[in-house]
């Protein structure tokens, strides 16, 4: 017997069933969501395309194919591009952008009444042919590669070399190195070109880990080390954050645990390495003549002082040697040791080495202390024959032809893992050859450089596409420059991306060429007012560029700009780091310790030198206002500026003041400004009244931001 609902059970169920219906197809639509967002995040991964320039309405508007892809997406959204910005500004912006300083008022003054067709490319190419250009450019790079002049951690010991990467970064840029070599000379400049000065600088790029010189545990530290160069390579030349697939396949991107240990397989066989000069064989042989002169006339007073020092050193190792963990001690010992065995040896006798001598005279015994001063005195007096120390580099090699062993774990497993990429790109990984340059090494660096360095690699074409879109406008296509998977930003514009990636390549990996591109640009020369409801209300943040974004200055602009305006700067070149407080250099040049909070800078969000920066956070802060009104440094400052000032001949207050206006914000002052300045000079002979209104300029928006 069959049982057949009644109507009254029919209609009680029937929401019920519906609402089941309901959930079911609800279920399939987020499905299938998340299956397009997943497709989506792979964007990344997907063969660079080289796109059509975009059809547009507004053609006249297009200069150069950048232009037809932003207006494109404008003229979709029912928007606008904003008009061009005034010679004024747009010299400002460029000067800002390109070199980091203000123009002069002579060159302001030049470039507006220039009637040529071209002044806009000329004041271009002028700024891009500066010296000061590298200057501002390293800033940017260095941030990326967590530049710094000391170790970090709780010692955050000087490096005293370490500004030789920074001179190299910046004279790259300023020769408009390509960037395929760029990036050669720092994976692998030791392995490629092991005779290129340049070469052994770059390779300061694999010695630029926070290092702890009182951590005992040198394969803790050492696979601390590892891992910080895997994470700061993915970070910078692959705009993936691989430190997540360091314990466990990445939760949200394609990357698999093996695949961050085959990208740290091409690491596993340097080490560090303090003996390497410059200056080439002649260099070499000159120094090497010299030093026998010098030897062979101290030979006996070396050997007497190096008798008293042999006890003390021995007191000095002994002690260093006795903090290190039994299985290090074994190593060090040991005649024959492995690949991994030597990386571990060589790192723990350079502590060992450091602390005997840091304590040297400390451990002499006291009766032979006097001798010991007395000898070394005898001993500089030969100094005038003796060889000035050579030029060196904190640089990298391999430990040899063979490399350590790289394993996963993996549920208590483990597995090794050879060098290659990863596996979402569908590539085979790569056979690792000695290099022929350079046959001690094992070619693993070497081949990695090969991949990033082909025009093919989607991923480091966009990337760096990407950074110089973001260093003129602000924000990169991809917002979050350093990370593009499924938790980053997806590209503003797509295809613009591709287009600028594959052009990049087309122009010999040119820095200097896509800077012209981007910059003569309508997109690029549009003013920043733009008082559009719609377009307020449709892209408030401006990612549509239908105006240029309007920028604070960083830290190092802000401190540069002072300088500069108030006549104080020094623009020597290269070597090494300054004090911020107590040099007049560019900021560039100021000695960069991790654990030091700058003082003046620091307030205006400079970097994490522990970390990669892709962007500088941008803050608003009490301390900011207060440091620029009442801190000594701006004072300091002001009167500078307000010297300069009163060194222009003038019988009244008008001729100075204009001369403030043009030299602090580029431009001639309202008549409405002028007489309100001229209230403002109580006393024009008073060097007081000068110093305030320069500190008023200094203090001002206009100043501080970029239009």
């Amino acid at each position: 017997m069959s049982f057949i609902p009644d109507r009254t059970v029919l209609s009680n169920i029937a929401p019920w069933l519906a609402s089941l219906t309901f959930l079911s197809v609800s279920i399939q639509l987020v499905q299938a969501e998340e299956v397009a967002l997943q497709e989506e995040a792979l964007w990344a991964f997907k063969p660079l395309s080289n796109p059509n320039r975009p059809e547009v309405e507004t053609e006249e508007w297009v200069r150069n194919p950048i232009d037809a892809f932003i207006l494109s997406k404008l003229e979709k959204s029912g928007l606008e591009p904003t008009s061009e910005a005034d010679r004024q500004t747009l010299i400002r912006r460029a000067s800002f952008d390109l070199i980091g300083l203000p123009p002069t008022p002579d060159e302001v003054a030049d470039f507006v009444n220039d009637p040529r067709s071209d002044a806009y490319e000329r004041l271009i190419d002028r700024l891009l042919d500066s010296p000061r250009y590298g200057e501002r450019y390293a800033r940017h790079w260095l941030d990326l590669v967590r530049y710094a002049d000391s170790d970090g951690y709780k010692a955050d010991q000087l490096r005293p070399n370490a500004w030789r990467y920074r001179d190299y970064v910046i004279e790259s840029f300023n020769e408009d190195k390509p960037y395929s070599r760029f990036v050669e000379e720092q994976i692998a400049g030791d392995e490629l070109y092991p005779d290129s000065d340049a070469a052994k600088m770059a390779t300061g790029y694999l010695r630029l880990w926070p290092y702890e010189d009182n951590q005992p545990d040198m394969g803790r530290h050492w696979e601390a080390i590892l891992n910080d160069m895997t994470d700061v390579t993915g970070d910078v030349f692959l705009g993936l954050s691989m430190k997540c697939a360091r314990c466990h396949d990445h939760k949200f991107d394609p990357i698999s645990q093996k695949d961050y240990y085959k990208l740290q397989s091409f690491f596993a066989a340097l080490s560090p390495w303090e003996e390497v000069y410059l200056g080439g064989e002649d260099a070499e042989k000159a120094y090497q003549k010299q030093l026998s002169r010098w030897e062979e006339a101290t030979v006996e007073l070396r050997a007497e002082i190096e008798f008293i020092e042999s006890a003390s050193l021995k007191i000095g190792w002994d002690a260093a040697f006795a903090k290190l963990p039994p299985y290090v001690q074994d190593i060090v010992l040991k005649n024959e040791r492995t690949p991994y065995e030597e990386q571990l040896a060589r790192f723990a006798e350079k502590m060992i080495g450091w602390r005997s001598n840091k304590d040297l005279q400390k451990n002499i015994a006291k009766e032979d202390l006097e001798e010991w001063k007395a000898l070394t005195s005898q001993l500089a007096e030969y100094d005038k024959i003796r060889p000035m120390e050579r030029e060196r580099v904190a640089s990298v090699r391999d430990v040899g032809k063979r490399a350590p062993k790289v394993f996963v774990e993996s549920k208590g497993k483990k597995a090794e893992v050879d060098p290659g990429y990863l596996a979402i790109l569908g590539l085979e990984d790569p056979e690792i050859e000695p290099v022929p340059e350079n046959p001690n090494t094992t070619g693993r660096r070497a081949a990695l450089a090969d991949w990033l360095t082909e025009g093919s690699n989607q991923l480091t074409t966009r990337v760096m596409a990407n950074r110089l879109w973001q260093w003129h406008f602000g924000q990169g296509i991809v917002a979050s420059s350093n990370d593009f998977g499924y938790l980053g930003d997806r590209p503003s514009h797509p295809e613009l991306l591709d287009w600028l990636a594959v052009r990049f390549v087309e122009e010999g990996w040119s820095l200097k060429a896509m800077h012209r591109l981007i910059m003569t640009s309508s997109t690029y020369r549009q003013g920043s007012v733009n008082h559009n409801k719609l377009a307020e209300r449709v892209d408030a943040d401006t990612r549509l560029l239908w105006r240029m974004p309007v920028r604070r200055m960083d830290a190092e602009q802000l401190r540069d700009s002072m300088l500069f305006v108030g006549g104080d700067m020094d623009l020597a070149m290269g070597g090494p780091g300054v004090s911020e407080e107590d040099s007049s250099r560019r900021s560039i040049y100021v000695l960069n310790k991790r654990n030091k909070l700058r003082t003046m800078m620091n307030k205006f969000d400079t970097p994490d030198l522990h970390n990669s920066c892709h962007m500088r956070d941008v803050t608003t802060t009490a301390l900011q206002a207060l440091s620029l009104m009442n801190g000594e440094w701006s004072l300091t400052r002001a009167e500078s500026f307000a010297e300069r000032l009163l060194k222009i001949e003038s019988d009244g207050v008008e001729k100075r003041i204009v001369a403030a206006y043009e030299i602090a914000l580029g431009r001639t002052p309202e008549v409405e400004e002028i007489q309100l300045a001229q209230s403002f000079i109580e006393e024009p002979s008073s060097p007081d009244s000068w110093v305030d209104l320069c500190h008023v300029l200094l203090n001002t928006n206009e100043f501080i931001y970029i239009n």
